[in-house]
């Protein structure tokens, strides 16, 4: 091997090496900005939240106390627990998918349903809430 080729060799991976060096400091230095809010670049959201208003479905929605129950929705936050309250008080939680939706489990109506028959279900993540309400019968 010539003093020429061994050059011409180490020329070429020197300049393989720049290139790889300063395409590599680029892409990092937009990851930076676009973490950091720069200006003219967005925050990557944590959890895409569907485009879909959130909604919520009680099945049945109604029937006398200890009627079990189950709840439906779509619209929340990707893969959050929704938490449930029943007026006042702490119903359940359910885990959404990667598409916001969930189905509960089977669930009996309780004593405080009927004060009031409004179950409103909100995202622990997202914030996304929906009501929907369940009216109870004898």
């Amino acid at each position: 091997m010539t003093k020429a080729t061994i050059a011409r060799a180490t020329q070429a991976i020197s300049g393989n090496f720049v290139s790889q060096f300063l395409l590599a400091s680029s892409l990092l230095l937009l990851l930076v900005a676009a973490s950091s809010g720069t200006p003219g670049h967005s925050k990557a959201p944590a959890a895409v939240a569907p485009a879909t208003a959130p909604a919520i479905q009680i099945t049945p929605n109604h029937g006398p106390i200890h009627t079990p129950v189950v709840i439906t929705g779509q619209g929340f936050g990707a893969n959050e627990q929704v938490g449930f309250l029943w007026g006042t008080h702490p119903f359940f939680a359910a885990q959404t998918d990667a598409n916001g939706n969930f189905v509960s489990g089977s669930h009996p109506v309780q004593w405080y349903a009927a004060y009031p028959g409004v179950i409103k279900a909100t995202g622990r993540t997202s914030g996304r809430s929906a009501t929907t309400t369940f009216t109870v019968t004898n």
